[in-house]
């Protein structure tokens, strides 16, 4: 079995954060989003694995993730260059996989449970369905008791509430079958279409509704759900850093070498390494990167990226960017929400 993590796409509903680099590199709980997909795999004992690169800064993701030794994993990149549909890009894996079996994990979606199936199915195609709200976004699967009839991709009626969540199993028939697809109204090959024709040849697509959450990353208020999610469930609560005159409240991760001073930090929060926070309060479902420093702030419900400064300021539900830096402007009213790409100067 083989793993192919999908590293493409420009990200456009997420700029200006993805304006210096891939949506799937933007951390949630401490970790890039894409890095939750792959150590899921490596989990469930997928360690061959090819990231598909697109166009937004592929070095960065080289750079991060190099050959995969430090995620127990082998890595192998195949470039894509201009997105032109998910089917596109699986069809480039075709002499990475062989006649392997193979899953297919978008890396801008993060999955709570659901691989089990999709590792031990038998089945030509299998895939994963969550029930959405807003079925126009997504491919929907209808469903007939335990088979799937038919695929849909972003519905403009309603056929049905199962979306793809992004996680697919095939064996390497799929190739054969994307070679003889052409393209969709909007210019791409469609996964969605491929899988329609496994059905339609006879062949059983299985399924399993995700027992557990599932979160599609494609917006800001996607990007907070997520980390909201995460640090639930899925973080490893430890103090490695120091607390000095400070109180620690709930569930709180800090790094090493950083320190919480004169200051309350209310879990569930991940602080990286190398970050100081310092008389300020830091509320529930936080998220700050390496090297930050917070002082004399209010702040909740954020990400924080790498390298970013904040002072004397009052926020909640706000993404920062890398290598921000965030300070107060007297002369305008507390409390604000901010999105800020990398690199950013900002006064408030």
């Amino acid at each position: 079995m083989k793993g192919v993590v999908l590293h493409g796409g420009k990200g456009t509903r997420l700029r200006p954060l993805t304006h210096t680099g891939p949506k799937q590199l933007i951390k949630v709980g401490g970790k890039p989003i894409s890095q939750w997909g792959i150590e899921n795999l490596v989990k469930h004992g997928v360690t061959d694995i090819a990231i598909v690169l697109g166009e937004n800064n592929p070095e960065k993701v080289i750079d991060y993730y190099g050959d995969g030794t430090e995620f127990s994993a082998n890595f192998t990149y195949i470039y894509q260059g201009e997105a032109r549909g998910l089917a596109e890009a699986i069809y480039r894996c075709k002499d990475f996989v062989g006649n392997d079996r193979f899953i297919v994990h978008l890396g801008d979606n993060i999955v709570q449970h659901g691989l089990e199936l999709l590792v031990n199915t038998k089945d030509e195609a299998a895939v994963l369905l969550a029930k959405v709200t807003d079925p126009s976004r997504y491919g929907v699967a209808e469903v007939n008791r335990d088979r799937i009839v038919r695929l849909v991709e972003k519905p403009k009626e309603f056929v049905s509430d199962l979306a793809l969540v992004g996680v697919y199993s095939f064996s390497s028939t799929i190739f054969d079958i994307i070679e003889g697809l052409k393209p969709s109204r909007r210019g791409e090959l469609e996964i969605t279409e491929a899988i329609q024709k496994v059905i339609e040849s006879g062949d059983t697509v299985g399924f399993a509704v995700v027992d557990g959450w599932w979160k599609d990353t494609g917006t800001p208020d996607d990007m907070l759900s997520a980390n909201m999610r995460i640090l639930d469930f899925s973080t490893d609560y430890k103090i490695h850093g120091s607390v000095e005159n400070a109180n620690i409240e709930g569930r709180v991760y800090l790094g090493r070498n950083s320190k919480i001073v004169g200051s309350t930090v209310r879990g569930p929060a991940y602080i990286g390494e190398d970050t100081l926070v310092e008389n300020s309060f830091v509320g529930s479902y936080m998220s700050i990167g390496n090297g930050c420093r917070i002082s004399d702030t209010e702040i909740s419900n954020s990400l924080v990226f790498d390298n970013s400064k904040i002072r004397d300021c009052k926020l909640t539900d706000s993404i920062i960017g890398y290598n921000c830096n965030i300070e107060k402007n007297r002369k305008k009213p507390e409390g604000s929400r901010l999105i800020t790409g990398e690199g950013s100067s900002v006064s408030i």
